[in-house]
């Protein structure tokens, strides 16, 4: 079994692709990975404001997409 099908709808991995579609301008996926973004979110047991807990910013110069 491939890694990324061990936990489909991981929050963490969701909120970074979505973070991405969305600085990139994507649009066709949008939709459906916000909707399974906003189920994983309120499973979560913390405050998910970012794709990793470690990252303490988000700030629009650093972009991870590019």
């Amino acid at each position: 079994m491939q890694r990324c099908a061990q936990h489909p709808d991981n929050v963490w991995a969701l909120h970074g692709l979505v973070e991405c579609l969305k600085r990139r301008g994507e649009k066709e996926e949008l939709p459906d990975l916000q909707a399974r973004l906003a189920t994983a979110l309120a499973r979560a047991d913390v405050a998910i404001t970012s794709s990793c807990l470690c990252r303490t910013s988000v700030r629009a110069e650093h972009c991870c997409c590019h």
